[in-house]
């Protein structure tokens, strides 16, 4: 498992897991997303029906998230 950061407590009632990501990390690319459901196991399955969204009070751990040189963004002009 990631070396774990901190954690986020959701603040608001069905907050989405990729906001989440978007929020803490920048982006829910790069495998934000996949990250934060490895650290928190059972965190799918966890809240509302909609799949992705967290009820109120949900406490996540948050793991560092690191970029692959392979993962990173091209640009042909640099």
């Amino acid at each position: 498992m990631n070396e774990t950061v901190g954690t986020y407590v959701v603040t608001e009632d069905e907050e989405r897991i990729d906001r989440i990501a978007r929020a803490v990390y920048g982006a829910e690319g790069n495998g934000a997303v996949e990250l934060l459901l490895d650290a928190n196991p059972g965190l799918a399955g966890r809240g509302t029906e909609t799949p992705g969204v967290l009820p109120f009070g949900t406490v996540l751990r948050l793991p560092v998230l690191t970029i692959r040189a392979d993962d990173a963004l091209a640009r042909p002009w640099e």
